[in-house]
């Protein structure tokens, strides 16, 4: 019997503790807790859309940031990607030094327009730095985004395509 009054009482101190300390909390304001410490809001990460796809890259500015890029990282989230942002346009080569999979590559203008993609680039385990394919597209461009190998295609991008995002 004293037992069971324990049990009771125990399962009444839950409750009054969940009322008290949980007040205002549903499951709904749980989640908007949850999802407004997305990378969206973080400094130095720009959401970036192209039709139906949504990527929030992390922003590469410093020269020392974009030679290393995603190497050495053994994967990469699927709504996650970098954003190179150079300068000045220019045609600006890039390898798969030190990569543990394989990526799309994407050349973006000034305009915001994709001026070339390079898929599915694989990773090239055991290259010297002079055997490593160099991936130099014959076109200007301003930013380049490096994201899972096989979105491009999965949700249609091409050259031309308008790519939106706020640095």
């Amino acid at each position: 019997m004293k037992k069971d009054l324990v049990i009771i009482f125990g399962l009444f101190l839950l409750i009054f503790v969940l009322v008290v300390f949980g007040k205002g909390y549903t499951t709904g304001s749980f989640l908007q807790l949850q999802s407004s410490g997305t990378a969206s809001a973080k400094k130095g990460v720009a959401v970036v859309t192209v039709n139906d796809l949504k990527i929030d890259a992390k922003i590469l500015t410093r020269a020392s940031d974009r030679k290393k890029g995603l190497s050495g990282r053994e994967s990469l989230p699927i709504s996650e990607g970098l954003l190179f942002v150079f300068e000045n346009n220019g045609q600006y080569p890039f390898w798969m030094k030190d990569m543990e999979f394989a990526i799309d590559i994407i050349w973006i203008d000034e305009n915001k327009r994709i001026a070339y993609i390079v898929h599915n680039a694989p990773p090239e385990p055991g290259r010297d730095d002079d055997e490593l394919t160099l991936y130099k597209p014959g076109v200007f461009a301003k930013y380049v985004l490096e994201i899972n190998a096989g979105l491009a295609q999965r949700y249609g991008i091409v050259v031309g395509d308008l790519v939106n995002f706020e640095l």
